[in-house]
């Protein structure tokens, strides 16, 4: 399944599975964990998803300073 980051609003982070359209919301907490509230559905991928969102943002923004 394709799933895509389509918002990032700290600390919230929206992620869409471009096959059925179902969004999947986390939380970015304190610690840098995830956290989410929804169906389990497809939410490893997702979850992979949003964790590798925030990896990739993390490098970047270590690279402008």
């Amino acid at each position: 399944m394709t799933f895509e980051v389509v918002r990032h609003a700290h600390p919230n982070i929206l992620v869409v599975n471009r096959q059925t359209y179902e969004t999947y919301r986390f939380t970015v907490g304190a610690d840098g964990a995830l956290a989410h509230d929804g169906l389990r559905s497809d939410r490893a991928e997702a979850g992979r998803t949003a964790t590798a969102f925030l990896a990739q943002s993390g490098k970047d923004r270590a690279r402008r300073r």
